[in-house]
């Protein structure tokens, strides 16, 4: 894919805007009974669902499994729903979500979606970082105390990850209350994010190791803003290769 992409031809690539559309991988979703993760609370919280029924009305979908979270859910005013049938990432926003009797039985309810993100897998996947001048997120607490300020290994829109000596002292599902990352003068990425992967990759001490973490609640421009970079860095890849 070409770095000139435009932030509309990124828009039209990865995002389904049209309502016949969105409503069609949303019922897919729920005729292949597909697991569905929802995070709320600034990604603090989270269960994991089905998609019941999605219709003009409004989209359906399953409680959880965790009563805690299923209150917890009826206070939110967002959340953000993630599912990845075939390896195909699918990711959308639900607002004000209701709790309500469906065929005799709890439910949630949200409004249909006015865009819905769609990715090949070959198209999320982390585009490795040089190593002279990298690139680097800080992560914040919810004190807004820096937790640590790392070199990024690989970058993609779901996620990235980074490379520590020694064993880190955070662990997989820890929650981040926000990672900082400087694409550049105009574009700064700030987001919840949570670890997803601890990975020793020296078998000693004070080896290497692999931390990975995914994005939760990334705004749309956000969502643009890495997508555009990691087309220039693939741009600038393929230009060295051809000389």
């Amino acid at each position: 894919m070409s770095a000139s992409l435009s932030n509309e031809q990124i828009e039209d690539k990865f995002f389904l805007l049209g309502q016949r559309e969105i409503l069609g991988i949303l019922n897919e979703l729920a005729h292949r009974r597909e697991p569905v993760t929802i995070y709320f609370n600034e990604g603090r919280e989270f269960i994991v669902t089905l998609i019941l029924s999605a219709r003009d009305d409004g989209l359906v979908f399953d409680i959880g499994g965790d009563a805690r979270a299923n209150k917890l859910l009826e206070k939110a005013s967002s959340c953000v729903f993630l599912a990845l049938p075939d390896g195909i990432r699918v990711q959308f926003t639900g607002l004000e979500p209701q709790r309500f009797s469906w065929g005799g039985q709890d439910a949630f309810w949200v409004p249909i979606p006015q865009r819905v993100v769609r990715m090949q897998r070959r198209e999320y996947f982390r585009n490795q970082l040089p190593i002279v001048d990298p690139l680097k997120v800080r992560l914040y607490n919810e004190q807004g105390e820096t937790l640590a300020y790392w070199p990024i290994h690989d970058l993609c829109v779901g996620g990235l990850s980074v490379q520590v000596s020694g064993p880190p002292e955070i662990r997989v599902l820890d929650r981040i209350a926000k990672l900082h990352i400087v694409l550049g003068i105009r574009n700064v990425v700030r987001c919840e994010g949570v670890v997803r992967h601890v990975t020793q990759i020296e078998k000693n001490k004070q080896g290497r190791h692999r931390i990975g973490f995914s994005f939760s609640n990334l705004s749309h421009e956000m969502d643009v803003a890495i997508q555009r970079h990691v087309n220039q860095l693939e741009y600038e890849r393929r230009k060295l290769l051809a000389k």
